[in-house]
């Protein structure tokens, strides 16, 4: 793959790290590959939990790259969503546990995918989390709708978008965008230990106590569809 590097060596464990350099920005051969890494989980059975991680100690993952943004692969995925959703979506039905270990800036549908994941841990020091769209008169149209309201609420998920201001590791752990933030020098062996613990669970017991969960939880195709198709009406808007 171009913008990722994939560890299998643990079989339990698979580590998926972001590595598409300047700036690890999500562009369409990223999407494509994403899907093609969260297909590749579903049919490995052998597989608990999968981290994401970074190349690039700046940057988690970044923004969309506008400029290619006529080239979106927007194929209905097996969800029936286009692909950026569908592999979202996917991604948090998933029946191992996803965690995104976020070190450095995390940006607009960088974030979006973040918070696709199961569990986020980060950086106290160096995690910069935020939704930049709305300052760029566009939607955020990857997921942040409609995943952030359950996570921190009606009036902090206003505070994100409409502020447009990046969370340091502390307030993105404070708001709940995280699930917690710990000092830099912990946060490797943290999110190691964590996954080798649930790796060495159940599998069954996984799948069945995170489906159940998600039964609860997760937003419905409607609600990821409607910011998406108004996020691209945004951008065809800037370019008329």
């Amino acid at each position: 793959m171009s913008t990722l590097r994939i560890d299998t060596r643990q079989s339990p464990i698979r580590t998926i790290t972001f590595d598409n350099p300047p700036g690890n920005l999500v562009n369409p051969e990223m999407i494509l590959e994403l899907q093609q890494a969260v297909a590749d989980v579903e049919a490995d059975a052998s597989v608990r939990v999968v981290i994401f991680d970074s190349a690039d100690d700046q940057v988690f993952l970044g923004k969309y790259d506008l400029s290619r943004a006529a080239d979106t692969p927007n194929d209905s995925g097996p969800t029936g969503l286009p692909t950026w959703l569908d592999l979202t979506k996917r991604l948090t039905q998933l029946p191992v546990v996803s965690i995104a270990k976020i070190r450095g800036a995390t940006r607009g549908v960088g974030s979006e995918f973040a918070l696709a994941c199961d569990l986020r841990f980060a950086s106290l020091e160096r995690a910069q989390i935020d939704q930049p769209e709305v300052s760029g008169r566009v939607v955020p149209g990857g997921g942040a709708i409609a995943r952030l309201p359950g996570l921190c609420g009606r009036g902090r998920t206003l505070e994100i978008i409409l502020g447009s201001t990046p969370l340091d590791g502390a307030l993105a752990d404070h708001y709940g965008v995280v699930n917690r933030s710990l000092p830099d020098r912990d946060l490797d062996a943290f999110v190691d230990e964590l996954a080798t613990r649930i790796a060495g669970f159940d599998s069954q017991a996984i799948r069945e106590s995170k489906a159940l969960i998600d039964a609860e939880t997760l937003p419905d195709n409607q609600q990821l569809l409607d910011p998406y198709k108004a996020f691209f009406g945004s951008v065809a808007r800037l370019a008329s």
